[in-house]
């Protein structure tokens, strides 16, 4: 998968209304950047470490897709995860 797809389906998943900053995502520093959006998500600091876990859970998978070496499989359950932190932590709903 291209990099700036992925790209643009993470920030689609983690923050649907500032989509077209999907531009940050396409860095090597995927990990901080999405660090850094999932900070913005909600005040509440155990949210945020839940989160914070699901990107060290997936720690591997984002250091593949920095060096374009990801498999489909890999992005998927990225995606899947962080698909269901927002739902399960009622953060479907953008600020």
């Amino acid at each position: 998968m291209e990099r700036d797809l992925i790209s643009r389906a993470l920030m689609n998943i983690l923050d649907v209304t500032h989509f077209y900053n999907y531009n940050k995502l396409n860095n090597d520093d995927l990990y901080e950047q999405l660090h850094s959006i999932i900070e913005t998500l909600t005040d509440d600091q155990s949210i945020i470490e839940q989160g914070i876990a699901i990107l060290d859970k997936n720690r591997p998978a984002i250091d593949h897709i920095v060096e374009k070496t990801n498999s489909y499989e890999e992005f998927q359950q990225l995606c899947e995860d962080l698909r269901s932190f927002k739902r399960q932590n009622g953060l479907l709903k953008n600020k």
